[in-house]
């Protein structure tokens, strides 16, 4: 199992114990130098909070751990493609590297309410806001999708 590997089943984990907990099936981790610095997931639903998105919460948990706004030596690992509010978080938090696992395209159609972005990707908005992000993506792709074509809460992105 590579680096990439190893880290996305952390993520993977979180969004499979969010889901046990009645949560959006989203996780989320920060990793600097080989080691994890935050682990996330979704707490939508239990807090009736809609910016409790496990990449916002991992930008907010990881900067202030570390006591600092911006963490550009880290990466980013997320189970499914940022919505456009958390990748404006991790814009913000000056991260360079993004890794993925479902793209929005995989889980559109799963979804009432949610990823209806039309044409959105992560690397159209940094493109769009002249951000140098390095996306990698379908890292255990087969197993995120699968998180949200199971997903017993309804996905409100």
């Amino acid at each position: 199992m590579n680096d990439h590997d190893k880290f996305m089943d952390i993520a993977l984990e979180e969004a499979r114990a969010g889901a046990a907990a009645g949560e959006q099936p989203f996780g989320a981790v920060v990793v600097i130098n080989g080691e994890v610095v935050v682990k996330s997931r979704s707490l939508k639903v239990s807090t009736s909070d809609t910016t409790a998105h496990s990449e916002t919460r991992a930008i907010s948990l990881a900067t202030r751990k570390l006591k600092r706004r911006t963490i550009p030596e880290a990466v980013f690992y997320a189970t499914c493609e940022p919505c456009p509010m958390c990748l404006g978080a991790i814009l913000n938090a000056g991260i360079k590297t993004l890794v993925l696992g479902a793209r929005n395209r995989h889980i559109k159609q799963r979804a009432k309410l949610a990823f209806n972005f039309k044409d959105y990707t992560s690397e159209r908005f940094a493109e769009m806001v002249g951000w140098d992000l390095e996306v990698i993506e379908g890292v255990r792709e087969a197993e995120c999708i699968a998180l949200y074509a199971g997903a017993q809460v309804e996905l409100t992105r």
